[in-house]
């Protein structure tokens, strides 16, 4: 039986007894269940209430169950109505089927029945409500991804929901595959196929062979037919990553497939087509490439319906230690370790690193700690699995110290931190606590502490 424990039923019934048995029925398999006396009642209910179905007697004092479909009809039309009624005269049957009821039950009710045609009326509410809460749960991933970015995370649940071609713009890790996965999840397509063409480890002589597929003997090895990933991604979404590694030669093929979502496959003369979304993905700007002639100008304005530009890890640090967090449980259940503490100290260490490999490379990075971890994870433990550049921040690397071999003692790694923020600041005092976000006498005594001198400021 289909679940229908997210509905909102109004019901409509004159008859006390016979309400409340019906209400108390449907409370067992719908998620609520509003109780009205007459027509009249139930419109100001659905005023505020606004249910996914309406059941209703026909016959009942104030307003009746035709004139309460009537004014349904005019205030929300897509709403569902079944009649639950004893009343059978033809006429007024009739009129109901007019005014577009989604069906009938006789008194007295054969529940089974009635749950059947509940669950076939208010399928659209229900695959509503299931698309309502995979876009809540998924949007909450992509706010984990890319931070508190509004503007990204609505501009990508809204063009899901569309047939747009989409082209996602981000640095290497920024998380590009992930989103193109969300918004074909998203998608009217979610059910369908979801097919990944990565151009950039395609060998330039076996893209064409890859996206269109070839017919036997068309080239050297070719020794049998071959169905290319457009075909295969038919009805879904097709992701052509690394799009910025499309071959000159095969880009004229490609923004027809993308115009026309036709192909020919490699050495055959049948035209194929196929219904596709497209999403497209570069670590470049695609812009500028096609302005500077590496790319074709018409091929990027035919993907770039939306064009959505991913974050830096380092410029979302509000999403960095929810995914050091997601990341670490993650890894702990695939190795079935209980999950340790992330103390202040390896959150602020995260927190503060440049991440030139975006989430990829912090995902790595928790990985290879988590590896090892025993019940508590320190910013020792993270600097000894990081490599050099993962922590030491581009502004300091050119002839700076770079962070203490560890392990080793706070008081060592303070004072670094302390030198590396005062050489940042050109050794002025004030401007280098409020950069660490200190009290400028409490860091003047932690200068003193670890015999620090600077410029007075």
């Amino acid at each position: 039986m289909t679940n229908l424990a997210s509905l909102i039923i109004l019901l409509v019934e004159d008859e006390l007894e016979l309400r409340r048995e019906t209400a108390a029925f449907l409370e067992l398999y719908c998620g609520k269940v509003i109780q009205a006396t007459n027509g009249r009642e139930a419109l100001t209910h659905f005023e505020t209430v606004r249910p996914d179905l309406v059941i209703s007697d026909i016959r009942m004092p104030v307003m009746d169950g035709l004139e309460l479909a009537a004014q349904l009809k005019k205030v929300s039309p897509d709403t569902p109505l079944i009649f639950c009624t004893a009343f059978t005269e033809t006429s007024y049957l009739l009129k109901a089927i007019e005014l577009g009821v989604a069906g009938f039950v006789r008194k007295p009710v054969d529940t089974d029945e009635l749950l059947a045609l509940i669950g076939k009326a208010a399928l659209p509410a229900l695959q509503r409500h299931k698309i309502d809460g995979l876009t809540d749960e998924l949007t909450a991933a992509m706010r984990m991804q890319i931070g508190e970015n509004e503007r990204i995370v609505e501009q990508a649940a809204h063009v899901a929901r569309t047939s747009f071609n989409v082209l996602l713009e981000g640095e290497t890790g920024t998380g590009k595959s992930r989103l193109a996965t969300i918004i074909h999840t998203l998608s009217l397509r979610r059910d369908a196929p979801f097919v990944t063409v990565q151009l950039g480890a395609v060998p330039l002589n076996l893209v064409e062979s890859e996206l269109f597929g070839h017919v036997r003997g068309s080239f050297t090895g070719a020794d049998r037919n071959r169905t290319g990933l457009a075909e295969a991604a038919d009805g879904g979404t097709i992701f052509l990553d690394d799009i910025e590694s499309c071959p000159v030669e095969l880009q004229a093929k490609l923004l027809r497939f993308v115009e026309e979502k036709k192909f020919t496959p490699l050495g055959s003369t049948v035209e194929k087509k196929v219904d596709v979304r497209i999403i497209a993905a570069s670590n470049k700007n695609l812009k500028q490439e096609a302005e500077e002639g590496r790319f074709r100008q018409d091929l990027y304005y035919r993907l770039a319906d939306t064009v959505i530009r991913l974050p830096l890890l380092r410029d979302t640090k509000s999403a960095i230690a929810p995914l050091a967090i997601k990341f670490l449980r993650e890894t702990c259940d695939e190795l079935g370790k209980s999950l340790p503490l992330l103390d202040d100290g390896g959150l602020k260490l995260l927190v503060g690193m440049p991440w030139p490999g975006n989430f990829r490379q912090l995902k790595s990075v928790i990985r290879r700690v988590a590896l090892t971890a025993g019940s508590r994870i320190t910013a020792a433990d993270i600097a000894a699995v990081s490599d050099v550049t993962d922590v030491v921040s581009p502004a300091y690397s050119s002839g700076l110290p770079v962070l203490p071999p560890f392990p080793c003692q706070m008081d060592i790694l303070e004072k670094w931190v302390l030198e590396q923020a005062l050489l940042h600041c050109n050794g002025k005092r004030m401007k280098t606590a409020a950069m660490l976000g200190m009290n400028y006498y409490t860091f003047r005594r932690r200068l003193e502490k670890h015999g620090i001198a600077s410029d007075e400021e």
